[in-house]
């Protein structure tokens, strides 16, 4: 499949046509999303910088992601899962117990060789208190409340997996890719509370092409660990 950065860039109409979810307390995260880029040219913003509060001992390792370096996000990229807010931008309440959140972008190659990668998001932050829990029962909440849909503009909520503190999501979109009639595309999200911590890991997959569920079970519980040094 020819990779090149207009075809890259045209993954970004997935997120970029849709109503970004605003997190304006959130350190990392507060606009619309912006295309998957292979080369992390985004990374380099100032803005993107992770805290000092959460090392980078505590975030998924290239050997985690199949070989792929960690590329920080820019402020409000994918901000729909960062955390997950189903609900648009309005904020939680629990927004304000974060002390350090930081979001990165992995663009993981395919399980075989020379086939799609897959744009993988990991965001973590750190709260004071009962914060996380009360974060994690909020995105829950919200889940419910705000199932969304497929029409123009919305992204469709569905939970596939929910448990006291980790609960696992389908996100599907309409899209039209280039000439072709507009599909479905799914991509998939976890999140999980570690102690103070509260873990996104997302499967954005790439161009029109969705992300996998397995994939993003893995990757949770690796990073689930991985947040542990956080406690």
């Amino acid at each position: 499949m020819q990779l090149n950065a207009f075809r890259i860039a045209a993954a970004g109409l997935l997120t970029a046509s849709l109503t970004a979810c605003s997190s304006a307390s959130d350190t990392t995260a507060s606009a619309a999303s912006a295309p998957p880029s292979p080369s992390g040219s985004a990374s380099a913003a100032p803005s993107a910088s992770a805290p000092v509060d959460i090392p980078g001992d505590a975030l998924l390792q290239p050997s985690d992601v199949r070989g792929a370096e960690a590329q920080p996000l820019e402020k409000g990229e994918f901000s729909h899962v960062r955390p997950l807010r189903p609900c648009g931008d309005g904020r939680y309440p629990s927004d304000e117990s974060r002390t350090a959140a930081v979001a990165m972008r992995y663009t993981v190659a395919g399980a075989e060789g020379g086939s799609t990668p897959t744009v993988v998001t990991e965001f973590v932050g750190l709260h004071t208190g009962t914060g996380a829990a009360e974060q994690l029962t909020a995105i829950q909440s919200g889940l419910k409340e705000c199932p969304g849909g497929l029409g123009d503009g919305e992204r469709r909520w569905v939970v596939l997996d929910s448990g006291d503190d980790s609960v696992v999501v389908r996100i599907d979109q309409r899209f039209s890719y280039a000439d072709e009639a507009p599909s479905t595309v799914s991509h998939y999200a976890a999140a999980s509370r570690v102690d103070n911590a509260v873990v996104v890991v997302a499967d954005l997959g790439w161009e029109n092409l969705g992300g996998s569920e397995e994939l993003v079970r893995d990757l949770i519980t690796k990073a689930e660990k991985r947040a542990a040094i956080l406690a």
